[in-house]
């Protein structure tokens, strides 16, 4: 193939090769060529990525977007307030999640409060989930990530640094930046925090969408390796502060990812049960005890987030090996179709 595959629902079930397949068929027509190769010229000559969800997944006017953020500490779940602005010491690595607002809001609130207490980093390294099946394991673009808010801006000149030696093509698919949800929903919340602490000039982001493509059992891959090497050399060197974020989701049980039994009771308990022993592996920065935590039954649950999840874990153990992580709220919530998904919040310092 010479496209990501895109994700269709229901169509997981399928092996990849009859995904392709299918996909191939339907886009062999001289139509949907033009009409893709309209769209790649025009993402590709924007400035910016535009927020392609809002007004569908969140508000898209600013002053309502914030009312909704500020009401999501105070529910039930959620931790109760947005903190101190700066009460705590700076965070070195964020776990969120990047299910919709709406189901995640409270794990959301636990997360972002965290970065209002500790304060913004001068770079915020984005590891989201590339959900439209690429061809590489990394997908990386230069462009800012616009929200209700402003752009979030991305560091350029890094990005292309990162591109320039590496063993892939890390933009080769950069077109699935474009709908993609996992990045875009911690932007927004990123210039959310900007505006709650008054910060003028945002600090930068570098927008990184990761895919289990190389993935095989408890082997990252070659190619993941090689990133990762390029990704933390260069961050090691990097003048300011950094925190990383992973915008992930755990454990998706029931019929309408795959599964025959409902998810409930023993089932449901099961799952539960190990998408919290994933993020003991990652609280004590184990990268691989995590991958081998998910990967034991080949993913059996569905954890979403494996590769960004890896990728995090391994940055983080290279950069700040002496912090910690802590577990602040995990949850799971229906999905529409018959099914639930497993999420949580995580700070390390």
């Amino acid at each position: 193939m010479n496209e990501p595959l895109p994700r269709l629902r229901g169509i997981d079930a399928f092996p990849v090769e009859e995904q392709e397949a299918i996909y191939l068929a339907l886009r062999d027509n001289e139509r949907f060529r033009q009409a893709h190769a309209a769209v790649l010229k025009a993402f590709r000559t924007a400035k910016e990525r535009p927020a392609y969800l809002a007004g569908a997944s969140y508000a898209d006017k600013s002053t309502v977007l914030t009312r909704n953020l500020d009401g999501y500490f105070s529910l039930k779940k959620g931790p109760g307030d947005a903190g101190k602005a700066h009460s705590a010491k700076p965070l070195t690595g964020l776990v969120s999640p990047h299910i919709d607002f709406n189901r995640g809001k409270a794990t959301y609130a636990w997360a972002y409060r965290e970065l209002l207490r500790s304060g913004l980093a001068d770079l915020t390294v984005i590891l989201g989930v590339a959900h439209q099946g690429p061809r590489t394991p990394f997908i990386v673009t230069s462009k800012d990530y616009g929200t209700p808010f402003g752009p979030a801006r991305t560091d350029e000149a890094l990005a292309q640094k990162l591109c320039a030696d590496l063993p892939f093509d890390a933009r080769a698919d950069e077109l699935v930046h474009r709908t993609e949800h996992s990045i875009e929903f911690q932007a927004v919340y990123l210039r959310y925090c900007q505006q709650r602490l008054d910060i003028k000039d945002g600090p930068a982001i570098l927008p990184i969408l990761c895919s289990s493509c190389d993935i095989f059992g408890n082997n990252p891959g070659d190619r993941t390796r090689a990133f990762l090497d390029r990704l933390s050399d260069l961050l090691a060197n990097y003048s300011g502060s950094i925190c990383l974020l992973a915008g992930v989701d755990f454990a998706h049980i029931g019929p309408c990812f795959g599964d025959k039994e409902p998810a409930v009771g023993k089932f449901l308990e099961k799952t539960i049960r190990e998408d919290k022993e994933s993020l003991r592996k990652l609280e004590a920065q184990d990268s691989t005890g995590f991958l081998e935590s998910v990967q034991f039954d080949d993913n059996a649950r569905k954890v979403c987030g494996v590769s960004a999840l890896y990728a995090f874990s391994e940055l983080h153990k290279r950069l700040f090996p002496k912090s910690k992580g802590k577990t602040l709220h995990y949850d799971h919530a229906a999905d529409p179709a018959g099914g639930e998904v497993g999420f949580a919040a995580q700070a390390f310092r």
